[in-house]
C-alpha cells in the first residue's frame, strides 16, 4: 500500500515526531511505501503543507482556548471554516495526486492545536472514502490549556476530537487513554505503545567524542541528563531538587570512581515554555544547582553548521552518568525507553501511565514517588523523605559498578522484549490485516 503519515511537524525532537518516524520505518519494513506530510520539517523529507503547522494556527488557538480578543464566536467559527475548506482542498489534492491508499493521522484529531487542519483533513478523507488510522498520543481533555473560550468551540471538540469517522481505526498509546476514550465518546481503540529501536548504539565515536568539552564538562563531572523538552508537565524542578539533595547530603560521603564534586543537570532538548524555563533558571540559582540548557547544539540528526557541530539527541546520552525522568504526566514514556536502550540508570516520577503500563514489566529504577504538591511558584514538590531516599539510592548505584551493570542490562532486556521496533512491526501488521 501507499501510506501517508501526517502531523503538524516532522523531523523535530518532540515525542510525536520521533514516534512518527518509527512508524514510518516499521511500515516500510513491512513492504509499504510511506509518504510523510507535515506543516514544517527541518530535514526536508516531508511533503510540506503549511496550513498544517502549529504556528499557522496560533491566532485561532489563542482565541479558541484563551480570550476572544479578536473575534466574536461567529467570527471565530467563520475563520475556522474558511481555513478548513482550504486545507480540505489542498489535502484532497495531495491524497489523490499521490495515490494514497491509507492515511495515518498523528495527533491531529486528538489535540485541537490546529482546528482547521483537523476539520480539513476529515473532509478530505470523507470525500474520498479513504481509510484512516487515527494515532492519538494525547487528548485535549488531558491538557488544561484546551479549555474552550466559547460554547461553539466546546461543541466542536465534542464532535471532531476525535471524529466518529466510520472508515477510521483509532489507536492510542496507553490503556488509560483507551478506557477514557471509550467512556467519553463510545469509541473503541487499539493500544499500541511507543517503542524504541534497541539496535541504536549509544557509543562514543569520532563525532561525539568532544561533546563533554564542547559543553564545558570535564570527564570528572557527574552529569544528570534531562532529555525531555522543557515544558511544565515534565516536572524538571524535581530533578533540580534531586541534584541539590544529592550534592548536599550524599556526595560528600561518597567516593565515586573517576568522578569529582561538580554535579550538573544537562538539558539538550527544545525549550517550548519560556515562562517555565525562567522559573527553572531562577529556582536552580536559588538552590545552587548548575543547570545547563543547550538545545541549540542538538537536533534530530547530526550535522555541521558554520563549522560548529550539531549533535543528535542520542549523542547526549553518551555523556550522561544518570538520567532524570520526573514527568508529572506523559502519554507514554519515550525518554524512559531511550535511557533503557542507552543502558543508563534512571530516577523516575511514577506518573499514572508509567505506573499502569510500564512499571509492571519489572524495570528497575530509582523511584521519585507518585505524589506531589505545588509551591507558591507553581512548581512541583515531592515529599522530602522520598527525595532523600531517592538520592541515597542514586549514590549507591553510582559507587557500585556491578549493581549499575545488573540494573541496566536487565532493563535493556525487558525493553527489547516489550517495547522494541520489532514489537511495533508485529502490532502494525496485525492492525493492517484488520483493515483489509
Amino acid at each position: 500500500m501507499r501510506i501517508a503519515v501526517c502531523h503538524f511537524r516532522y523531523g523535530m525532537l518532540d515525542g510525536v515526531s520521533l514516534e512518527m518516524e518509527k512508524w514510518a520505518r516499521a511500515l516500510e519494513r513491512l513492504g509499504h511505501a510511506v509518504l510523510i506530510t507535515a506543516g514544517e520539517d527541518p530535514t526536508g523529507e516531508a511533503h510540506i503543507l503549511p496550513e498544517l503547522s502549529l504556528s499557522g494556527a496560533a491566532g485561532i488557538r489563542r482565541n479558541a482556548f484563551g480570550e476572544l480578543s479578536r473575534h466574536t464566536p461567529p467570527e471565530l467559527m467563520d475563520e475556522i471554516e474558511c481555513r478548513a475548506e482550504l486545507v480540505a482542498e489542498k489535502f484532497r489534492g495531495f491524497l489523490s495526486r499521490e495515490g494514497v491508499d491509507l492515511l495515518v493521522v498523528e495527533n491531529v484529531w486528538s489535540l485541537p492545536a490546529n482546528i482547521p487542519a483537523a476539520l480539513g483533513i476529515l473532509r478530505a478523507v470523507e470525500s474520498l472514502g479513504l481509510p484512516v488510522v487515527a494515532h492519538h498520543h494525547d487528548f485535549w481533555w488531558e491538557r488544561d490549556i484546551y479549555r474552550p473560550a466559547c460554547p461553539e468551540i466546546g461543541e466542536l471538540l465534542a464532535e471532531v476530537f476525535p471524529p466518529p469517522y466510520p472508515e477510521a481505526v483509532h489507536v492510542v498509546i496507553n490503556s488509560l487513554a483507551r478506557d477514557e476514550l471509550r467512556r467519553r465518546r463510545g469509541i473503541e481503540a487499539v493500544v499500541i505503545p511507543n517503542v524504541m529501536d534497541f539496535g541504536v548504539r549509544f557509543g562514543v565515536d569520532d563525532f561525539n567524542a568532544d561533546l563533554r568539552k564542547a559543553l564545558g564538562f570535564s570527564p570528572e563531572d557527574i552529569v544528570f541528563l534531562q532529555a525531555t523538552r522543557v515544558v511544565a508537565r515534565k516536572g524538571i524542578e524535581i530533578a533540580l531538587e534531586l541534584i541539590r539533595c544529592f550534592r548536599e547530603e550524599v556526595l560528600p560521603h561518597l567516593t565515586i570512581p573517576g568522578k569529582g564534586n561538580r554535579v550538573v543537570l544537562f538539558l539538550p532538548n527544545l525549550i517550548e515554555d519560556e515562562l517555565y524555563h525562567g522559573k527553572l533558571v531562577r529556582h536552580a540559582e536559588k538552590i545552587g544547582v548548575e543547570a545547563v540548557f543547550a538545545p541549540e547544539r542538538f537536533g534530530a540528526e547530526r550535522r555541521t553548521e558554520g563549522g560548529r557541530k550539531i549533535y543528535s539527541l542520542w549523542d547526549a546520552y553518551t555523556i550522561a552518568d544518570f538520567v532524570t525522568y520526573p514527568s508529572l504526566y506523559e502519554g507514554f514514556g519515550n525518554q524512559f525507553l531511550e535511557a533503557v536502550a542507552a543502558k543508563l540508570p534512571l530516577a523516575v516520577f511514577e506518573y499514572p501511565v508509567f505506573a499502569v503500563d510500564i512499571a509492571p514489566h519489572g524495570f528497575r529504577y530509582v523511584s521519585l514517588g507518585r505524589e506531589y504538591r505545588r509551591d507558591g511558584e507553581g512548581l512541583a514538590v515531592v515529599p522530602e523523605e522520598v527525595l532523600r531516599r531517592a538520592t541515597r539510592e542514586v549514590g549507591e548505584i553510582l559507587v557500585d559498578p556491578a549493581r549499575r551493570e545488573e540494573m541496566v542490562e536487565r532493563n535493556f532486556a525487558l525493553g527489547q522484549e516489550n517495547f522494541s521496533l520489532e514489537r511495533l512491526e508485529r502490532d502494525l501488521a496485525g492492525l493492517l490485516r484488520g483493515l483489509k
